[in-house]
């Protein structure tokens, strides 16, 4: 019983509301004569007319579509030691095999992701600890599928021999209704 009376006062409230605007745009809107009516010229309706390219503006890039995918990279920490204590031309070598296989995936190359050091466990209790996984970098990749995704990952950097425990591990990003 109280609904009905709440909704009936909001629509009488409403219809109220909507009789007080319309009488103040009627008093706020200039008043036409029948004579200057007909006398104002009738305005043709005209096309749309579609904007022209600025000169030199760059084209927006087409909307990636497919799905996502994690490549998580893994190595034991003794193999981050041993990188870190590389020489310049053999740090240049590696970022060359890294780059020319970025070039291989072009576009579908979401992020090249970097490394990753120092990761830390946190527990539901509050607690935290460094992490012992052997997380040590990430990318992001656009695909059809997974099947695609392998075809993307063949020669890669990571899994080419340097390190004889180095492993790739890939992830499909799921997607969140409404996020």
């Amino acid at each position: 019983m109280a609904k009905r009376i709440k909704k009936a006062a909001g629509k009488a409230a409403a219809k109220s509301a909507g009789r007080a605007a319309k009488k103040v745009a009627k008093k706020v809107a200039p008043k036409k004569t029948k004579k200057a009516a007909k006398k104002a010229p009738q305005k043709a309706k005209k096309a749309p007319v579609k904007a022209k390219k600025a000169p030199g503006k760059a084209k927006k890039a087409p909307m990636k579509t497919g799905k996502k995918f994690l490549i998580i990279y893994h190595v034991p920490v003794d193999a981050m030691e041993q990188t870190a204590s590389s020489s310049p031309e053999e740090m240049a070598e590696g970022m060359a095999q890294w780059k020319a296989w970025a070039e291989r995936v072009g576009s579908k190359l979401a992020d090249l992701g970097a490394p990753l050091v120092n990761g830390i466990r946190l527990d539901p209790n509050g607690s935290s600890m460094p992490s012992t996984r052997d997380v040590t970098g990430y990318s992001l990749l656009e695909a059809e599928d997974l099947e695609e995704v392998m075809d993307l990952l063949l020669d890669h950097p990571h899994i080419s021999g340097w390190h004889p425990e180095a492993t790739i591990e890939v992830h499909e990003a799921m997607l969140i209704p409404g996020m």
